[in-house]
């Protein structure tokens, strides 16, 4: 056993190396140029770091040759830890041409277009730099200069940059947070690592030796011919004696940098008091009929409490006998849907979300390309557009079409301040529809209608802002799913308390005919990330142990709340990658078994 670990481990640690060198590959070195820096260029420069004028020239080419707006500048000896952790957060060969790719930072140096700049509302001073900025400080501005630049993004190797030394507490502070995977388990994982490669030098020390020089490898075989560090000979071959230290360096600088044990505590007053008066007040009354046809042979389907968020209540889905349309019974009202709904897509949860976004560039594009047969369009709108994170990606589908986003939040006017829409109408799609009355190629509703109070209202609006001729694409969850039925209330389509209507297709496609709509074509949405299986798995841990620091937390969170919280996620980590490998296994039968999480519908409104 202790060799089959052993050889394990070293595999594990090689192809690793092997996985971040190829994460490196699309780095490119920075050539001299005789040409002045261009004017239309700033240079943002971290605290302790010097830009010399030859860098800055050769910088500045760089950008204007590859169309870039925005350039982190690499220094070539940037040190092994920096270097590892770079290429741990960032695919170069990727990131340029992903839209989503959040924004990352070498933390030196930034080559950035002074119209990107001032789109943010950063002030420069008279002599062009932006300097003094800490490391955490210049890689949020990368995040943000990202999301103005999201396809003009790039890295370059800069040779006679020198490195700034950055302490473990630098590091850990600028560290992103919107990264997928949590610093203390990272942390976890690594040591791990080590204990059972230690363990493994102890039973079978040949093996484990073999092992351990997996491990001490790395660094050689991340760095390549690109980057010469100074301390490239120590931290292959001391890397077993210095690793653990930095590890224990992080781990305290993680420990020093960890915010308020209640980080929302002026948030909880306001939250408990609401709570406290009952949430039953939320809700409008029962009613005895089915919505869609009006039949009163109403059936139970599932009660679920808040399956994201964790707020406290309890949500009921039925199902109609007749038509087998299911809704939300008794459904919340106004003000409860605001309550349900703060903090979820922005304040407290809007971080959380955008990783959620980040991994959906895949099917925006599907989605996108559901037109390519039928239409070219000019126009487009997409309702309930929220950060514009599918009007983004769909550019590069459709690079000529106009793109608008009409959401009710402010997300949207971020959206066109960031470029992502190039208009953003904020406001109730049916209170705005008079206002675009004829004037979109191209409607798109993507898990929006199900969200809806009235949702016939809405394609009536649609059917208002649509072109002759023009297309309504649709996407909702399909609750005749029959994995709906095999995982019941863990099934997370069913998205309480958000979701208030979910139509079957025969239901919705007739309302589409009735509205003077020709079917196009309909699609079946399987293999999406995060799938049925593991996102049950995901649910069903969310709702045994929510997390103590949500201002809506009956209690305060305590140490004590918070090592149990982080403890029974460790222990679900192996039935998640169970639940993934499963919905892998399924996803060429969800077809044939009428299964998957959605469906799409695209249909022609006629003269």
């Amino acid at each position: 056993m202790a060799r089959l670990t052993a050889a394990a481990l070293g595999a594990g640690f090689t192809l690793n190396a092997v996985r971040l060198n190829r994460r490196l590959a699309g780095l490119r070195l920075l050539e001299r140029s005789a040409d002045p820096p261009l004017p239309d260029f700033r240079f943002v420069v971290a605290s302790g770091v010097r830009l010399d004028d030859e860098t800055r020239r050769a910088a500045c080419a760089f950008a204007s040759r590859e169309g870039l707006k925005v350039l982190d500048l690499l220094p070539g000896d940037l040190p092994t830890v920096e270097l590892l952790d770079f290429a741990r957060l960032v695919n170069s060969r990727s990131f340029r041409c992903d839209r989503l790719a959040f924004g990352r930072s070498a933390q030196h140096a930034v080559v950035v277009e002074a119209a990107v700049l001032e789109r943010l509302g950063t002030s420069l001073p008279a002599d062009r730099d932006l300097t003094g900025l800490s490391p955490a400080e210049l890689t949020g501005l990368l995040g943000q200069l990202k999301k103005c630049a999201p396809a003009t993004t790039g890295f370059a190797v800069a040779p006679g940059l020198r490195s700034v030394r950055r302490t473990a507490r630098e590091r850990v502070a600028a560290r992103p947070g919107d990264t997928l995977v949590p610093l203390p388990a990272v942390l976890a994982a690594r040591l791990a690592a080590g204990a059972l490669t230690v363990a493994c030098l102890a039973t079978a020390p040949a093996w484990g030796a073999a092992a351990l020089a997996g491990y001490a490898l790395q660094p050689t075989l991340v760095r390549g011919r690109r980057f010469a560090p100074a301390d490239r000979c120590r931290a292959t071959w001391l890397r077993p004696v210095l690793g653990p230290g930095d590890w224990l360096r992080t781990a305290r600088a993680a420990h020093a940098l960890r915010g308020p044990a209640d980080p929302h505590a002026g948030l909880r007053a306001e939250y408990q008091a609401e709570i406290a008066r009952g949430v039953e007040r939320l809700f409008e009354p029962r009613r005895g009929s089915c919505p869609w046809c009006g039949s009163s042979d109403l059936r139970h389907r599932v009660t679920a409490r808040d399956m994201y968020q964790g707020k406290p209540g309890r949500f009921t889905l039925e199902e109609c006998g007749d038509c087998g349309h299911t809704f939300q019974n008794p459904r919340l009202s106004l003000a409860g849907l605001d309550f349900y709904y703060r903090d979820c897509y922005d304040g407290i949860g809007e971080r959380q979300m955008e990783k959620v976004f980040a991994l959906q560039g895949s099917a925006y594009r599907d989605r996108a390309r559901l037109l390519r047969p039928h239409t070219a369009p000019r126009t487009w709108l997409d309702v309930g557009a929220g950060h514009g994170h599918f009007c983004l990606v769909a550019q590069d589908v459709w690079p000529q079409t106009v793109f608008h986003g009409l959401d009710r939040g402010d997300a949207v006017e971020r959206a066109e301040k960031y470029g992502w829409v190039h208009r953003g109408h904020g406001g109730d799609f049916p209170d705005l529809a008079a206002s675009l009355e004829a004037a979109y190629d191209v409607v798109s509703m993507f898990h929006y209608l199900e969200h809806t109070l009235d949702p016939r209202a809405e394609l009536e609006a649609a059917r208002g802002v649509l072109k002759p001729g023009g297309h309504l694409v649709i996407e909702v969850p399909d609750p005749q799913s029959s994995l709906s039925r095999l995982l019941g209330r863990h099934w997370i389509p069913w998205m309480q308390p958000q979701h208030v209507h979910l139509m079957p297709f025969a239901n919705l496609r007739q309302a589409l005919l009735d509205r003077g709509f020709t079917m196009v074509g309909e699609q079946r949405v399987t293999g999406r990330p995060g799938g049925d299986f593991c996102g049950a798995v995901v649910e069903r841990f969310r709702s045994w142990t929510p997390s103590p620091r949500h201002p809506w937390s009956r209690t305060p969170p305590t140490r004590t709340r918070a090592l149990a919280h982080a403890a029974i996620w460790t222990c679900s980590v192996p039935l998640i990658a169970a639940a993934a490998a499963a919905d892998l296994a399924i996803a060429p039968f969800l077809g044939a078994l009428r299964g998957g999480q959605a469906y799409r519908i695209l249909a022609r409104k006629e003269g």
